[in-house]
């Protein structure tokens, strides 16, 4: 993974080596020089090695990645993100079996390796439709650690917090947060807000939030690192991008117990059953956000009713236990499946 920052890219690579680390495998992480993710790798005991690269296009790179690759020797390689996906498909040839993981909805360059996971649904009819062999896709959502001891539904506090968090870029959708409170503050619902994270368009969400007249309930702390802390302090958990994946900030806030209101859109929604675990709105529609809210500060109960539910949910199908045992079974039938390849290949070569 060759990703620079910390965002749920990083998050969910950090995450893939913890989980396979903890079953008793051999994991060993390239990373671009200086990443962010470092200090995460060595708190994790997981080794890693610095490969430099300009772009997805770098062949000194693709270079480097297979002479490491032929020194290693793994059982299969794994890449997150469109980079490494790009950098690393073409140095695993006939070294190791490939597995993409992409987290966008691009999925030009994924098409052709080996194996996919796909992280949803919607993604994985995607990679079909696109030519990528349906026996060679698998499909894993992003996974959280359950936190201990594991939050419970609580009261809402007076007046409620409702909070959003993400990076600060369009697809996000926070000017429609923003826009929602300003609904609410209209219809004279008293209410606290957090709009944490950070990002291009910050400086553009400062000024929205301002000339509304949302400087004094509605705070912007920054990139949050201590999540725990951040919805221990959150009611009402605000979703609205108008295009995503899986977001990890969406399982964590259901994870947290905390009632949850969240666009209706293609791979999220996958998550979500509205009125039982989370309410939908329509994208881009900030008033029916403000109606979803205020729904659930009306109706207390009913909003803990939905973040127990969630919870649930999450448990079930999305802890580190039980998709970690997923992405194991996964890695392990790629590996058999290629090993059983080179051997038939092998057989057939010898017969000729």
């Amino acid at each position: 993974m060759f990703g620079g920052e910390l965002g749920g890219l990083e998050q969910v690579f950090i995450d893939y080596g913890e989980v396979l680390h903890s079953r008793g495998h051999d994991i060993i992480n390239l990373v671009a020089p200086g990443a962010k993710v470092i200090p995460s790798l060595k708190a994790l005991g997981l080794s890693y090695l610095e490969i430099p690269n300009f772009n997805q296009y770098d062949i000194l790179a693709m270079a480097r990645i297979r002479w490491r690759l032929k020194a290693l020797r793994p059982d299969a390689v794994i890449a997150q993100g469109n980079r490494a996906i790009h950098l690393v498909k073409p140095a695993a040839t006939r070294l190791a079996p490939f597995i993409a993981v992409n987290h966008s909805v691009n999925i030009r360059r994924t098409i052709g390796s080996d194996f996919v996971i796909a992280i949803n649904d919607d993604m994985l009819g995607r990679l079909v439709e696109a030519g990528q062999p349906a026996d060679r896709v698998f499909k894993l959502f992003n996974m959280v650690r359950q936190p201990s001891p594991l939050p419970a539904p609580v009261a809402l506090r007076s007046p409620p917090v409702i909070a959003a968090m993400g990076r600060f870029v369009a697809k996000k959708g926070f000017e429609v947060f923003i826009q929602a409170l300003a609904h609410l503050r209209d219809q004279g619902i008293p209410f606290r807000a957090i709009l944490a994270g950070s990002g291009e368009l910050e400086m553009q969400l400062k000024t929205a939030a301002v000339a509304l007249g949302l400087g004094e309930v509605l705070y912007l702390p920054g990139w949050i690192t201590d999540k725990a802390a951040f919805f221990a302090q959150t009611d009402i958990f605000c979703f609205t991008s108008v295009q995503d994946v899986c977001p990890l900030v969406l399982l964590e806030a259901f994870l947290n117990a905390k009632a949850v209101v969240m666009t209706d859109c293609r791979g999220p929604r996958e998550i979500s059953e509205d009125g039982v675990d989370s309410l939908l709105f329509p994208i881009d529609d900030a008033a029916a956000l403000a109606e979803r809210i205020k729904s659930l500060i009306n109706d207390p109960a009913f909003g803990r009713s939905l973040a127990s539910a969630a919870q649930q949910k999450i448990l079930e199908n999305y802890t580190f236990d039980r998709a970690g045992a997923r992405l194991e079974m996964i890695v392990e039938s790629v590996v058999e499946r290629w090993r059983y390849g080179k051997h038939q290949a092998s057989g057939l070569r010898k017969s000729n």
